[in-house]
């Protein structure tokens, strides 16, 4: 089979537009991502490591030319976090970009601040993260907190932890821009504040932009990744739904191949 065959199982497509006439503005046509090199971008992970294992096997056989671009939120709800981080690492070695996602930044808040700001990050899935770690239970008080954060620390290690810290809000080649959970219409990619690249703009979803700059991304669950009004939505709940969802762009194929939207087979 080859490797267009091969990809094919796997299509998803979005569901059939409505009449041109009456779609609304955030859902008109918009620019086509035209990357400088070949790239896949993958939807958000949450610790699924089996999923993410069998990712990697078929991009290594069939596209390992691509450009790994992990779009954030690796961590957290799934029970193999602590795994997910290990492999994002190895591949980050090899030129792999891993995006900040808003999970990243939690954990990152923890690590600073545990008493104060620790609850949010351990209510919202980070309490998974820990246990993937070997670090179970519920820190009660601040104190539990600090210490949690001095054993989290530890079982991260130092490497680890810087890398995480490092993790870009964004990555841009051509007129793709990635990052985790969107960013301002309203404003040029060397502009965008950090908050809305990482957590989301309230205008994101409903005005597109007027620069021709495609946005890929992650953070809201969709059913069926796909591309609308310049942008590429690629997470398909993978911790719940098992569905882990990449794209691949190639600005070399031939016009009508130079998209492709995937689902990992499970």
């Amino acid at each position: 089979m080859s490797a267009l065959g091969f990809f094919r199982q796997f299509l998803t497509a979005p569901p059939p537009p409505r009449a041109a006439a009456r779609l609304p503005e955030a859902e008109r046509p918009g620019p086509f991502p035209m990357p400088e090199e070949p790239v896949c971008l993958l939807g958000d992970l949450h610790g699924r490591v089996d999923l993410l294992e069998r990712f990697l096997t078929l991009r290594r056989r069939h596209f390992p030319e691509h450009r790994l671009i992990s779009l954030g939120d690796a961590i957290d709800r799934g029970e193999d976090s602590a795994d997910v981080l290990r492999l994002l690492r190895a591949e980050s070695d090899q030129g792999a970009v891993c995006l900040m996602g808003n999970h990243e930044e939690m954990l990152i808040e923890f690590l600073d601040d545990p008493a104060d700001q620790g609850r949010r990050w351990l209510a919202h899935g980070g309490l998974a993260t820990l246990a993937s770690l070997g670090l179970r239970g519920l820190p009660a008080d601040a104190a539990e907190r600090l210490a949690t954060r001095e054993a989290l620390r530890e079982r991260l290690g130092a490497e680890t932890e810087a890398w995480l810290r490092a993790l870009p809000p964004l990555w841009r080649s051509g007129n793709l821009l990635a990052a985790h959970a969107g960013a301002d219409p309203d404003l040029p990619p060397e502009r965008q504040e950090r908050r809305h690249l990482v957590w989301g703009h309230r205008d994101f979803h409903r005005h597109p932009r007027g620069d021709g700059i495609c946005v890929a991304h992650g953070h809201v669950v969709v059913e069926r990744a796909h591309m609308r009004a310049g942008r590429l939505a690629l997470d398909t709940g993978a911790y719940a739904t098992g569905r882990l969802s990449y794209a691949l762009i190639d600005p070399a194929a031939a016009e009508g191949e130079r998209l492709t939207f995937a689902i990992v087979p499970r």
